[in-house]
């Protein structure tokens, strides 16, 4: 029969898929809306999936739904743009298609909804809705008001200033009810917390909710995570309330945020109301989840790094006293204005910290990146604040938030010329439209433009670059003015970067050893160095002469001068330390060596009694690796979590033994004189601990006697080869459907134990993102869904990753799992040519990435690197059927291959010496710097990672040494991998 004239001029892509939807579509619509879908569709840049989502719509609506269509036309057009912009979007109305008529009630659609309309119609939506659940009120009253927001954007009823502030306020407001609600139910029950003021009065404590980030800066996105710094007043003490509870202002308001966090970034059916992410507090993951505005402001006065500061400009209140942030903000605001900065350490820093996020939200790291690529919106924001920064101290009019108004004035005081004002401002709306369009399609944090050709004249269409959303002419100058547009943009924009941004001549290495004197009446951690060793010699003169003999090198003062005044707080720790005066200069030599052990060091400052036993010569050959019959003081504490409570105390109980294991072995691990392997199973044996106790504990939490569930661990932890920093990759496999129900919570449960914000830290952050589809994939999977997968869909890569895997509980069970897999993985993957073509061409994409990460210095996913080695197992590992691979680190890998004579001896001498040598130099980075990096760093600490990986391997290293080592492994590495890879 073929489509009627009217749709057939549309030239829709899948012309009989809509003439099937039409025939379903004219007994359900009538005759004035069919006549008026052709019309509509034309203005929709999708109309295809419009159709087809507009049947799916029509066939769950129920009747008033469709007569409210038919009484106002204009939804139709609504419908129609919902569908074609947003799936996202789409399955809300498909769920829920009684919002389309919400939205012909909605008067506010025209105007800018206020706080307080916003605080307005969530009481309203309160009052009506069915839900018990908070989060989950609050998770949907967010989605209702998405629909608001994206429509008027969608019809440019809104510009991009307008729809992020909306975004923002709606976060502030669904922020604010969480607070509220956790604030009544807290004082309730043990009262709110009093301090006294400047009269010694007694006044309700203040609490505030500190927005920084996209959501500070009121720019947020369509699926943004929100950065959030929880302030609260001086210590106080709760009146009792119904439980006659007592609590320090510190609990009480730690109780507050953690109650909180649960509301916003709990699970619910909708999802996450947000995403929040907490590491930019002072100290970071392991920083206390909230602050006091004393310790916040000696933190930022004193400890803070330039780029924390940085990120302090777009602070401002979301939720709770308004006032208290004020002071706060102007007890910083020296710190963050000066004449001098040197913004290539904060864009290092910087770019660095956002490029790990990217690539653990993406696969694909080849592509363009409209936020983190050059000439992106980071560049503009970077440079924005960076002027604020250089000169807002004397023109206080420059300190605005938002980037646009920050452009603008910048531009009229002459910071910024009108053409490069002009070409900054083009760029950054052009750029936010498409990350808005990108987000908006699958409600996912994403800014990468995609690869596939359609796709991105999809893109073009939906940012409105041509009206002529069906032929292929239209099409084409879609997709041509869109490239053309956005490399216009990208260029015009880091030229300007590179142009007016001041650099520094060369980098510091430290900075000066002299805080900030405090106030009168500070206390004694407050002090600068030489009053705190005057407050000393009060109280122990035998101490005080002792720290005096210590040589202290000078990138190390600021440390000691911390851990100095954290101990002062303690009169038993300085009879502690008296006692042990010997273990002084080991601390000294622990600070020079490691920051994160260091850090450990300053938290509890008695731990330093600890070192002599721990430092002992020999002591590390016993101790390393950690035994299975381990009867250490801190397995005995990790045992006793199973008799806690709540679940906030069994979290407590496991980040403080995991704090204890870790010192232990990071300690051992400086001493060691023995290859890093000891350490690295060490350390995955301590990981598999606490993994085993989190999964005990999830379980008795859901009250789930029996969950069978396998923990599949890959990555490092799946070889054994964990490290400090590395994430835990995880998979969960279930028997069938009805263990999946009952194991998810149970899984939930699980990862919130082990990565859940604490006052005490975190313990790993947990990865499942190699489960079969990713994250579109089900968490929990089923046996045989898993292995039907790796039947038929698994590509080469994946199967490469799971070739690692090892369980982690039901050792047996997981053992009979793996066995069909690795049947399937051999009968599938034996193509040796295919197999080298496809992990050879993903080697390329990560190489290239390997280059613009870090340059040719890139040890990791640069030539010759680790990748390498590990691209050259697993390729031989599956052309050969060697599949057993789970368990065994690099080294042992090679080991296993050339046993089975798959490589030569001369093959497999250079990649058990590349294997072991890249490990060390890992290890001994993370261990200096506490975080991973896949390059040298500089100065100082390149010195101490040097010496560090000689130690380990029986040579004497310099910096410069070292990198001619790893030049001469990576040559010798690459010249194996062309082998294989018959390059």
């Amino acid at each position: 029969m073929g489509l009627p004239e009217t749709f057939s001029r549309l030239r829709l892509a899948e012309s009989a898929r809509a003439e099937t939807n039409l025939g379903l579509l004219r007994p359900r619509l009538p005759e004035e809306l069919l006549n008026l879908l052709p019309t509509v569709l034309g203005q929709v840049p999708d109309p295809d999936t419009a159709l087809n989502n507009l049947e799916r719509f029509t066939g769950e609506a129920p009747g008033r739904v469709l007569r409210g269509l038919q009484g106002n036309p204009v939804l139709l057009h609504y419908l129609l743009a919902f569908f074609s912009y947003s799936r996202y979007l789409t399955e809300t109305l498909i769920r829920q298609p009684e919002l389309i008529l919400w939205i012909e009630r909605e008067k506010f659609l025209t105007r800018l909804k206020t706080k307080e309309d916003l605080l307005e119609g969530l009481a309203r939506f309160e009052a009506t809705a069915l839900d018990s659940d908070l989060a989950l009120m609050l998770a949907r009253y967010k989605r209702r008001e998405y629909l608001r927001i994206a429509l008027k954007d969608i019809l440019r009823l809104a510009d991009l200033t307008e729809t992020t502030l909306e975004l923002s306020v709606l976060a502030d407001v669904l922020v604010e009810k969480a607070l509220r609600i956790a604030g009544k139910e807290l004082e309730r029950r043990t009262g709110w917390p009093h301090t006294t003021d400047e009269q010694g009065r007694p006044v309700r404590a203040r609490f505030a909710v500190v927005s920084l980030g996209k959501l500070g800066g009121n720019e947020l996105n369509y699926s943004s995570d929100i950065d959030l710094l929880f302030l609260y007043d001086g210590e106080g003490v709760t009146p009792g309330g119904e439980t006659d509870e007592e609590l320090a202002s510190s609990e009480f308001f730690l109780r507050l945020g953690q109650r909180i966090l649960q509301q916003i970034a709990g699970l619910t059916p909708e999802g996450a109301v947000f995403r929040v992410d907490m590491r930019l507090r002072p100290g970071g993951g392991e920083g206390d989840l909230v602050v006091s505005l004393p310790a916040a402001v000696e933190y930022y006065s004193s400890r803070a790094r330039e780029w924390e500061l940085q990120m302090l400009l777009k602070a401002r209140t979301t939720a709770g006293n308004g006032l208290l942030v004020r002071e706060f903000m102007q007890a910083v605001e020296p710190f963050l204005y000066r004449d001098e900065m040197h913004f290539d350490v904060v864009e290092s820093v910087l770019q660095a910290r956002e490029q790990i996020d990217q690539k653990l939200g993406s696969r694909s790291h080849d592509l363009i990146d409209v936020k983190l690529s050059p000439g992106g919106i980071r560049d503009i924001e970077f440079l924005v604040q960076c002027l604020q920064r250089l000169h807002g101290r004397t023109d206080r009019w420059l300190r605005s938030r938002g980037t646009m108004l920050g452009l603008q004035r910048l531009t009229d005081k002459g910071y910024l010329t009108p053409r490069d004002h002009h070409a900054l401002a083009s760029a950054y709306q052009f750029l936010r439209l498409v990350e808005h369009r990108l987000q908006l399609d699958q409600g996912q944090q994403t800014h990468q433009v995609p690869e596939e050709e359609r796709a991105v004249e999809l893109l073009a269409r939906r940012c409105r670059l041509t009206e002529q959303p069906g032929g292929k002419s239209g099409e084409s100058s879609a997709l041509s003015g869109f490239e053309q547009m956005l490399g216009r943009h990208r260029q015009a924009v880091r030229e300007i970067y590179r142009r007016v941004l001041p650099r520094s001549e060369q980098l510091l290495e430290a900075e000066a050893f002299v805080l900030h004197s405090p106030e009168a009446g500070a206390p004694p951690h407050g002090m600068e160095y030489a009053p705190l060793l005057s407050e000393l010699r009060k109280r122990s003169e035998e101490l005080h002469q002792a720290i005096l003999n210590l040589e202290i090198p000078e990138g190390t003062r600021k440390a000691f001068h911390r851990f100095l005044a954290a101990a002062m707080t303690s009169p038993d720790i300085l009879d502690g330390w008296e006692r042990e005066l010997g273990a002084l200069p080991l601390a000294v030599e622990i600070f020079s060596r490691s920051e994160p052990m260091g850090e450990l060091l300053i938290r509890q400052p008695e731990r330093v009694l600890q070192l002599t036993g721990l430092c002992q010569p020999g002591g590390e050959e016993a101790q390393l690796p950690v035994e299975e019959n381990s009867s250490c003081e801190e397995t005995k504490l990790l045992a006793e979590t199973g008799q806690a409570v709540s679940l906030p105390e069994r979290m407590r109980a496991l980040r403080l033994a995991y704090r204890d294991q870790l010192f232990r072995w990071g300690v051992l691990s400086l001493q060691s004189k023995k290859n890093v392997a000891g350490a690295l199973y060490s350390y995955s044996h301590i990981a598999r601990q606490f993994v085993e106790r989190a999964w005990q504990d999830a379980r008795q939490l859901e009250k789930v006697n029996d969950c069978p569930v396998v923990l599949v661990a890959l990555g490092r932890l799946g070889t054994g080869e964990l490290d400090l920093g590395s994430d835990l990759d995880l998979v969960y496999v279930a028997q069938d459907q009805a263990a999946i129900e009952a194991a998810r919570p149970v899984v939930e449960k699980f990862i919130h134990l082990l990565s859940a914000y604490t006052q005490e830290g975190t313990l790993f952050q947990v990865d499942s993102r190699l489960r079969p589809l990713g994250k579109e994939g089900e968490l929990v999977q089923t046996a045989e869904g898993t292995l039907e997968y790796f039947r038929t869909r698994a590509q080469t890569w994946e199967a490469a990753a799971y070739l690692k895997a090892a369980p982690v509980l039901e050792g047996a069970r997981g053992r009979e799992w793996l066995r069909p897999l690795q049947e399937i993985l051999a009968a599938r993957f034996r193509d040796g040519g295919a197999i080298r073509d496809s992990l050879r061409e993903m080697r390329g994409r990560l190489e290239s990435e390997g280059v613009a990460d870090g340059g040719e210095g890139n040890f990791k996913a640069g030539p010759g690197g680790v990748y390498d080695i590990d691209f050259i197992l697993s390729a031989l590992a599956l052309q050969s059927g060697t599949l057993e691979m789970g368990g065994r680190s690099l080294v042992q890998q090679v080991e296993l291959l050339h046993e089975r004579d798959v490589l030569k001896t001369d093959g497999s001498k250079v990649l058990i010496r590349g294997a072991r040598f890249f490990r060390t130099v890992d290890h001994a980075i993370r261990l200096v710097t506490g975080k991973s990096s896949p390059v040298l760093p500089g100065g100082t600490r390149g010195e101490v990672v040097a010496q560090l990986a000689g130690q380990w391997l029986g040579e004497t290293w310099s910096h410069d040494t070292l990198l001619t080592q790893l030049a001469d492994t990576r040559q010798a590495v690459r010249a194996v991998f062309e082998r294989v890879f018959c390059l």
